[in-house]
């Protein structure tokens, strides 16, 4: 399934059909300066408000009006629609986390732990593990609010240019090693364990691990980021690689209900 981990169409940075460039007078790089400064204030107010409120609450005159800018229709101007300023929130984050994965992925391999799941999945999602804890970034929240978005409005599993070329390298890797489940399933599997772990990532200062008292089913002492991390990690590459359970013929089911 070689579409899993791709982001919006052109998540790159390339504009999409229809709209508009952020362009100033050639002549006056003062008045650029401003432009980019005000697309970037909206990029990230955005990002923010809707990781905060969720994707539906937040109009795009919200934002401008968050962004502190007094044309309501900024947005539409830097970015041409919401799906544009999807695409461009996408496009700022993702060359900082593919460099990092650049990174985790020659470690692995240097040490042979990109030979296993749990070490692809560290790979993989480590990155936004760490971007969840930076106080200038809501991206992992904003990720987090495409939970239950269909595939072609997903950041991460849309049509379209690859979020970065090394998440998608990896994320067809860890494909390529859940031997155990059929292909149908593969594909599928990574998708539920990307928003297992963007939901809590982006949700750890509001859960009961930060907190401590156990959520209800026991414990009582705070969990350290790192630990739930760490867990967070095993767990996926455990439901990665589960057996699937040997479905029951229908007759057996059949008699059992009659």
């Amino acid at each position: 399934m070689t579409d899993t981990s791709r982001a919006t169409p052109h998540a790159e940075g390339r504009p999409s059909a229809g709209r508009p460039p952020a362009a100033a007078a050639p002549d006056d790089p003062a008045a650029g300066q401003r432009s980019r400064e005000a697309r970037e204030r909206l990029l990230l107010t955005a990002e923010q408000l809707y990781a905060e409120q969720g994707l539906a609450a937040v109009s795009l005159r919200q934002i401008c009006r968050a962004a502190g800018n007094g044309n309501n229709n900024a947005v539409q101007y830097h970015f041409g629609d919401e799906r544009g300023l999807f695409e461009a929130i996408i496009a700022h984050r993702v060359p900082r986390l593919d460099r990092r994965r650049a990174e985790l992925l020659a470690a692995a391999r240097a040490a042979g732990l990109d030979q296993s799941v749990r070490g692809l999945v560290d790979v993989l999602f480590r990155p936004l593990a760490e971007e969840a804890r930076r106080l200038d970034s809501s991206y992992v929240g904003f990720l987090g609010r495409f939970v239950s978005a269909p595939p072609d409005r997903h950041p991460w599993f849309g049509g379209g240019e690859p979020a970065g070329p090394v998440g998608h390298e990896v994320s067809l890797a860890i494909l390529d090693r859940l031997h155990e489940a059929p292909a149908a399933l593969r594909g599928l599997r990574l998708r539920h364990v990307v928003e297992l772990c963007l939901a809590a990532l982006a949700g750890f200062d509001q859960s009961p691990a930060a907190r401590g008292g156990g959520g209800g089913f026991g414990g009582g002492e705070a969990v350290s980021y790192d630990l739930f991390v760490t867990d967070l990690f095993d767990m996926a590459a455990a439901a990665l690689t589960a057996v699937p359970s040997a479905a029951e013929p229908a007759g057996h089911r059949a008699s059992e209900n009659s």
